[in-house]
């Protein structure tokens, strides 16, 4: 009875609903460990596909798989477009393992999940839906703290992807922070607190409100149920893997983990006007650096932040990623 709803609800707004699966992968050197797919698939025989890739502090599901309503999410707009549209948690997050460092006290183990171990992840992601799903041809599109690991495989293996999406990379400040001395394995955050920081009060100009009504109503529990609770935590806290904002640190002091021009893909580097990680004078030259790439394409979308994905203004990015696409797929043949 539910789904019959869901799908005529789906159907009245013009979206058609395509479900969301999961596919967990033992990790090939730690078979106690997994990483979670979440795919959708339009056709049986569809064999292109679009990777979603997260950033430091939410799943997939609470970014490009973020429901809005029945049908409407960047993964099912994807799929609507004729791929196989996946989205991956990395370790640590999400519907993927914990390492057992999660659970122990912070200052026991390094950093949970740097761009190292995540590139690897997105190599046994890439290695399942072409072994696996049927897939060959892989376009990345990944966020924030997660370009860092995406390019990074898209550096190290110049064959496996067919193009390469940065949406609000991480790039070198004009004035770096001093480096943090503290390097715990993960840290803590309540979902009310990161949902109050999507907003972006001390960023946008007063009076302008950019998150969907969707993400205020239905984002933050999502975010407090996708992390388990840890006995003796304070009962709203999240432990998220220190790893990303290691990695973060490192960038915009200006050391990247890969050489960009060992990316020998079509790259597409796209953000809000609003973005407080990236502008204009940061991204031109970070996009110079892909070299070798035959295709390079740069795009800020105006009223839109750090979270475009999550704002009233999120079609226009999943147009111009589609669109970035299909130019690399031209570019190609």
């Amino acid at each position: 009875m539910l789904a019959s709803l869901l799908l005529a609800l789906a159907s009245s707004t013009g979206m058609q609903s395509i479900p969301v699966s999961t596919i967990y992968i033992t990790l090939p050197d730690a078979p106690s460990e997994h990483l979670a797919l979440h795919c959708a698939r339009p056709t049986p025989d569809a064999h292109k596909s679009v990777l979603f890739i997260h950033g430091a502090s939410f799943p997939t599901m609470l970014a490009a798989g973020f429901t809005f309503a029945p049908g409407d999410s960047w993964i099912e707009y994807t799929a609507r477009q004729g791929y196989v549209a996946c989205g991956l948690d990395f370790l640590g997050f999400g519907d993927s393992s914990r390492p057992p460092a999660m659970s122990s006290p912070a200052n026991q183990a390094p950093p949970v999940t740097d761009a190292k171990a995540a590139a690897s992840e997105i190599a046994v992601a890439v290695d399942e839906l072409r072994r696996h799903q049927g897939i060959t041809s892989i376009h990345l599109v990944a966020h924030s703290w997660g370009t860092v690991p995406a390019a990074m495989f898209a550096a190290s293996h110049p064959h496996a992807l067919s193009s390469l999406t940065l949406f609000g990379p991480i790039v070198p400040l004009s004035t770096p922070l001093p480096p943090a001395t503290d390097h715990p394995a993960w840290w803590t955050i309540t979902a009310q607190q990161r949902l109050e920081q999507l907003r972006f009060k001390d960023v946008l100009p007063p009076g302008k409100y950019l998150l969907e009504t969707a993400v205020d109503q239905r984002w933050a529990p999502a975010f407090a149920a996708s992390v388990p609770h840890v006995q003796g935590d304070p009962a709203d806290a999240l432990r998220i893997p220190n790893g990303p904002l290691d990695d973060i640190d490192s960038v915009t002091a200006g050391h990247y983990p890969y050489d960009a021009s060992n990316v020998a893909v079509p790259v597409f580097v796209v953000y809000g006007n609003d973005d407080d990680v990236v502008n204009d004078a940061g991204a031109a030259p970070f996009l110079e650096k892909f070299t070798h790439s035959p295709l390079r394409w740069r795009l800020r979308i105006d009223d839109g932040t750090h979270v475009v994905h999550l704002e009233k203004n999120r079609h226009s990015l999943y147009e111009s990623v589609n669109a970035f696409i299909h130019a690399a797929e031209d570019s190609a043949q």
